[in-house]
């Protein structure tokens, strides 16, 4: 029994050492400053889509996958939280700080690649990276794809390592609900597939010589087939932009065709590389894209025409419409704000990797530099998506940082005085600003001083004026059957997710019969003036809000001042609204 013991201890002696105990402690932090003051700040206007439809399919209403809303696990993911702790501002954003706080663990996993520092380093990154935290807060689903990236990534370089299959499943699950996630999985799977190609494209060359012989390929190669035979035939939408090819609008059996002959070349690659581990693979991820697209089996034809075709067809379409209108440099002018301690260091390890870098560092430097050209060249910018280009920088600066502190420690002399006295100066200068910034701008309430990452944001106004209602409802005693009469442009823009459970809600803005009026000032000629009698004065309030995109005729004096002092040379642009309650005289 003692030997039992003390084999037991011996081997988990390794794990139980000073590494892992910092693992736990950033992990805790992480944890901490996610879920601090969660619920204070209003539910932004893309926020309140996401959580209500999740509140609807919760409370019974059901959901059917609709493009515009992007992929349905959101919803699903956030359903068991509603269930567990109710639906309120701060549980409608507890998935995203699950995730968050899931991303600061992955890391760990790359130790071998990243390097012991550089997994550490990488993970502080994420922990107090301005943009993860604040979209770690923040209830839509970029933070959920950049969890599913890096785990697939974790799991391509963990079976180069040891060609364990449980690396292609992992990863073949975590591919498939980046797809039932949201639309920029294609951009992430393109960008992977085309580095696999390129590092194995010699070796597959020759097996198509040797009659498409694909048994005994390099782990590089078998992620490739993996990989792109399950997402090929959801990339048959990409047929319609060849030149002069033209696919009819809706249902059509050209869509059918086009996705079946994709699968099809897709089984006979992926059956002749490794049936088994194929199929397992097929298995696995069609199950969950199905189950999740169909509205668990409720919502079959339509679920399954969008999920393949709908999906990828709608936001292309969006790519010539270009929704937010940014300039071209949106993404470099935006990142150095918020990242700039990982993007100094990758900028450094871009270079030196470049020339003196293995497999997987050439693998962060091509990831950044390519995420950062197609989200630069996409139609539609937006602050969220820069999320999908800061974390292969965090990557590469962190590892480039833990490159050069193990140097420091290894290196004698006066060079290793040199190399760590910089390296800490450096992070001693950056560390503390960039908390700075990302508490700054997670944990402000106010509007002001505005903020970049305030896109159709929700005004700090709007909360109280809810309280108010809630309060008027619980003196009147009429509780949730209050009858509210809303401007129904004004609706959908964040007061629906505050409003949800009021059952007496109108929107005849005309001849308002509600105890409460809430109208946009652009409708407020709108009114019957007569009607209006019977209320108080009206309270004017900010809405929406939006950054002043003053860098559009880029200035860099206006960029320094904003990265130093986060001021404006305006005010931010805000939709304004008015609201009524009935003089104290009717109740």
């Amino acid at each position: 029994m003692e030997k039992v013991k003390t084999s037991m201890v011996s081997r988990l002696r390794p794990l139980l050492n000073w590494e892992v105990g910092l693992y736990a402690l950033i992990v805790l932090v992480a944890l901490a400053i996610r879920l601090w003051d969660l619920g204070a700040r209003a539910i932004h206007y893309d926020e309140g889509l996401h959580v209500l439809y999740a509140w609807r399919l919760f409370t019974g209403l059901g959901y059917h996958h609709e493009a515009w809303m992007h992929g349905p696990f959101q919803f699903y993911g956030t359903y068991p939280i509603y269930w567990l702790f109710g639906a309120g501002n701060f549980t409608a954003r507890l998935l995203p700080v699950i995730f968050g706080t899931a991303l600061v663990i992955l890391p760990c996993f790359l130790r071998k690649q990243l390097g012991r520092w550089g997994a550490l380093a990488v993970s502080v990154l994420i922990t107090f990276s301005p943009l993860l935290l604040y979209y770690s807060r923040y209830a839509r689903n970029d933070i959920y794809i950049a969890f599913w990236s890096l785990l697939l990534v974790v799991c391509m370089w963990r079976y180069f390592e040891e060609r364990k299959a449980r690396y292609l499943y992992v990863g073949t699950a975590a591919l498939s609900l980046s797809f039932c996630t949201k639309e920029v999985t294609y951009i992430t799977v393109g960008i992977f597939v085309l580095f696999l190609f390129i590092i194995s494209a010699k070796e597959l060359a020759g097996r198509v010589r040797r009659r498409f012989d694909l048994k005994g390929l390099s782990p590089h190669s078998e992620y490739l087939i993996l990989i792109g035979t399950l997402a090929l035939p959801l990339f048959s939408t990409f047929i319609g932009l060849i030149p002069g090819i033209e696919i009819p609008s809706g249902f059509h059996w050209a869509k059918l065709l086009t996705i079946i002959l994709f699968f099809i070349f897709s089984a006979a690659v992926g059956l002749r590389w490794n049936w088994r581990r194929w199929l397992i693979s097929v298995l696995i991820f069609y199950s969950i894209f199905i189950f999740l697209y169909t509205s668990i089996f409720t919502n079959i034809s339509s679920g399954l025409v969008s999920g393949f075709w709908g999906s990828a067809d709608y936001w292309i379409e969006q790519h010539g419409v270009a929704r937010g209108g940014q300039p071209w440099f949106y993404y470099v002018m935006l990142l150095p704000i918020y990242e700039f301690l990982p993007l100094f260091f990758a900028f450094l390890g871009a270079i030196y990797y470049t020339i003196k870098g293995n497999l997987f560092s050439r693998f962060l430097v091509y990831w950044t530099v390519l995420a950062l050209i197609i989200y630069s060249y996409a139609g539609e910018k937006m602050p969220w998506l820069s999320l999908h280009i800061a974390l292969p920088v965090i990557l590469l600066g962190g590892m480039f940082i833990g490159q050069l502190l193990q140097e420091a420690l290894n290196l004698k002399g006066a060079r290793a005085w040199v190399i760590r006295g910089v390296t800490v100066l450096v992070l001693l200068l950056l560390l503390p600003f960039s908390i700075h910034v990302a508490f700054q701008e997670n944990y402000q309430k106010s509007d002001e001083p505005p903020q970049m990452l305030f896109y159709a944001g929700i005004s700090s106004d709007v909360p109280p004026i809810m309280a108010e209602i809630d309060k008027l409802a619980q003196k009147t005693g009429e509780g949730k059957q209050l009858a509210i009469t809303i401007d129904g442009k004004l609706f959908y823009n964040g007061p629906a997710w505050y409003l949800r459970d009021y059952k007496n809600i109108d929107f005849s803005i005309s001849q308002p019969k509600g105890s409460v009026l809430i109208i946009l000032t652009s409708s407020e000629n709108d009114v019957d003036k007569s009607y209006l009698e019977k209320y108080g004065e009206g309270q004017k309030f900010h809405h929406l809000i939006w950054f002043p995109e003053e860098y559009r005729d880029f200035d860099l004096g206006w960029w320094w001042d904003y990265f130093f002092h986060r001021e404006t040379r305006g005010p931010y642009w805000s939709q304004e609204g008015i609201v009524y309650f009935l003089s104290n005289s009717e109740f």
